[in-house]
Formats: C-alpha cells, sequence, structure tokens
C-alpha cells in the first residue's frame, strides 16, 4: 500500500500503538519501502513527544492520593510516550533530532511553537470516563491555558470527548462541572466539545436521556473532528 493511502488517524493511531498487532506490522513493513512514509511516521511521532515534553501529563500536586495518583499518570505517560512500535530506523532517527536540539529546559515548548506558527493550537482527547483520567485531562488543559496567558502568546485549544468519555460533558453525570464551567468562563480560546455520534449512539443503547454541559457544543464526530485538527497542524495528545 502507498504511504499516501494511510490517513493521518491511522498513523496517530500507529504511533499512539492503538493498532492491532496485524495493522501494526502492516505499516511497518510498507514504511520499510517507503521513505515518504517513514518520515511521516516520525515527525508524527516527533511532534508529539515534543507537545508531552513541553506539556508532561502529570497530575497537580494537591491532588489527594498521590501516591496513586503518580503511579497511574507515570504509567499513561510512559505508554503515551512509547515509541516501541516505531521500526528501529524511525527511533534512530527521532533520536537524532531529539538529541540535536537545544537542551535547555524550555526548548521542546520552543519547537512546538515554532511549527504551528504565530498560534498555538492544541487538541486533547478523551475516550474513558475514568475519574483519575478526567481530573488529569483538566488539570493540564488548565495549565497549558495559564501558561500561555502568562506569556502573552496566542493559543486555541479544544477538549474533544466521544466514547465514554462524553460522561465527562454530560449533565448530571460529569464529575467536574463546576471546574469545567469556571475553566469555559476564565479562557474564551478554550472549547468544549462533546461527539454527536457518541451521544445518539448512548442514548440508543442505554434509553438514556443525555444532556449535555452549557458549556460544551456538540460536534458531527469526535473521530472526524480531531482528524480534521490534525491534518491543519494541531497538537493533539491523547489522555
Amino acid at each position: 500500500m502507498r504511504a499516501a493511502q494511510y490517513s493521518d488517524e491511522q498513523l496517530n493511531a500507529f504511533v499512539d500503538r492503538q493498532l492491532t498487532q496485524q495493522d501494526r506490522l502492516e505499516i511497518l513493513q510498507a514504511a520499510t519501502g517507503s521513505t515518504q512514509l517513514r518520515d511521516r511516521l516520525v515527525e508524527l511521532a516527533y511532534t508529539k513527544e515534543l507537545t508531552r515534553a513541553a506539556y508532561p501529563l502529570t497530575p497537580k500536586q494537591t491532588t489527594p492520593h498521590p501516591r496513586a495518583w503518580r503511579g497511574k499518570g507515570l504509567a499513561r505517560y510512559l505508554t503515551a510516550a512509547a515509541l516501541g512500535a516505531l521500526s528501529l530506523f524511525a527511533i534512530h532517527t527521532l533520536t537524532d533530532r531529539m538529541t540535536t536540539a537545544n537542551p535547555s529546559p524550555t526548548a521542546p515548548l520552543a519547537a512546538l511553537e515554532q511549527t504551528s506558527e504565530a498560534q498555538t493550537r492544541v487538541v486533547f482527547h478523551i475516550s474513558t470516563d475514568d475519574r483519575h483520567d478526567a481530573a488529569l485531562l483538566l488539570d493540564q488543559v488548565e495549565l497549558v491555558l495559564q501558561e500561555h496567558r502568562a506569556s502573552g502568546k496566542p493559543l486555541r485549544l479544544d477538549v474533544v470527548a466521544n466514547n465514554e468519555g462524553l460522561r465527562l460533558m454530560q449533565q448530571n453525570r460529569s464529575p467536574f462541572p463546576e471546574r469545567i464551567h469556571q475553566l469555559s468562563e476564565t479562557y474564551p480560546n478554550l472549547v468544549f466539545a462533546a461527539c454527536g455520534s457518541t451521544l445518539e449512539r448512548l442514548t440508543k443503547e442505554t434509553g438514556e436521556q443525555i444532556r449535555i454541559l452549557p458549556d460544551a457544543v456538540i460536534i458531527r464526530s469526535g473521530v472526524t473532528y480531531v482528524t480534521r485538527r490534525q491534518q491543519t497542524g494541531w497538537a493533539y495528545i491523547k489522555v
């Protein structure tokens, strides 16, 4: 299969280790004979690592049960950051880029900002109803917003919820409705977006009358929305 036949959604799923073993093997085999595909994989992995290095997914120190959070957060970060699914040539290329960069603590953030021109654009994605994941997501979103407001740098930030992650934005079900409202009121450059396809599916499956928080908008498809954001240069972080 030619490199162009793999969508950004498929390649991002590959980098995040969300594909089946057979699908990962197929992409690796295709990349072996395609410089273009190898470059696309490395670029996606590099951008994700820059984003995670600039904004590591770690919980606030004030969060209750620090031991449980620390272990859970570290495991998720290491899983998200792992590039084991990439072939050796891609890992070597990525390592060369990272090691030749400016070693200062602000280098990852600076590199990320250079890739998005004058405005930083980040889309966070949650698809689980785990309370710890939701809290971790909101902590990270707030940190990014605070840092950019303090520096005066322009930022657009979207939070997309689909599958069970939709519960984060559901009235009478969200564990953090007040915090979502506070963030929405404080940061006009922040958008909470709930997947309409998931909403319809859950309504049919459960018979619930699901209402979305007034601070969130309903989009047609969370997957399509995220994919389009990535295609237009947005950094993507899956929590």
